[in-house]
């Protein structure tokens, strides 16, 4: 008899290949068109030629709210609530470690790489890499939105509409601080490029397995004709 295998399962929707090639070249194009001086770098550049945005206003209180979704204390804090929750349900303290180093480890690349480029932010009306004490590239407003905000619909086990909003809501946060003046266009990109990334990394070595449906797991238990 063709023994059925104790916790059988699959994976939890994996990320979507074509997702994770579209992060990926985001986030190359990003990299290797701001050390090179590009096209996208000269985007930057017209994108805040007339000046910076105005603070006022019902337009900057709007993308002002909508940009606290990449706040690290508050998402990082959510993805961590949302972390000890799946791993508190399936009484699995590994699950709660893989969530904790990834949550670290998503802060920390984030971090290392504003260091390395250590780029300007456009509110000090200069354009230069390898400024020392500067943080603007990438964005980590929306690498933090794209990461955790996904992370969160991932552990969560949320339906198509609230990823997809989740998805929405990183795209917004991307957008807004490029909108309010804190990033030049490609930080964003690069941010949500990031982000993205780490969010499928998170679906491949973080999220737990789903158990089968129970019609499958009766399928798999029971013994086929040729094994008895």
């Amino acid at each position: 008899m063709r023994a059925h295998r104790p916790g059988g399962g699959r994976p939890a929707r994996r990320p979507p290949r074509a997702l994770a090639a579209v992060a990926a070249a985001a986030t190359a194009a990003a990299v290797l068109d701001v050390l090179a001086g590009g096209p996208l770098r000269h985007l930057d550049h017209w994108a805040f030629s007339g000046g910076l945005p105005p603070r006022t206003g019902a337009w900057h209180w709007t993308w002002r709210t909508i940009v606290n979704g990449g706040q690290y204390w508050i998402v990082g804090s959510l993805a961590g609530i949302a972390a000890v929750t799946a791993a508190w349900k399936r009484r699995s303290l590994p699950l709660l470690i893989r969530a904790g180093i990834w949550l670290a480890c998503t802060e920390l690349l984030v971090r290392s790489a504003q260091v390395l480029f250590a780029r300007t932010a456009p509110l000090y009306g200069e354009d230069a890499l390898f400024a020392g004490g500067h943080l603007s590239f990438p964005s980590g407003h929306a690498a933090n939105a794209a990461a955790c905000l996904l992370f969160i619909a991932a552990m969560t086990g949320a339906s198509r509409g609230w990823t997809i909003a989740a998805h929405t809501l990183a795209a917004l946060v991307a957008v807004a601080v490029v909108a309010l003046g804190y990033h030049w266009p490609t930080d964003a990109l690069a941010g949500w490029g990031t982000g993205m990334l780490l969010a499928c990394a998170a679906r491949v070595l973080v999220v737990p397995r789903a158990p089968l449906p129970a019609a499958r797991r009766v399928r798999n238990a029971a013994p086929l004709p040729e094994d008895v």
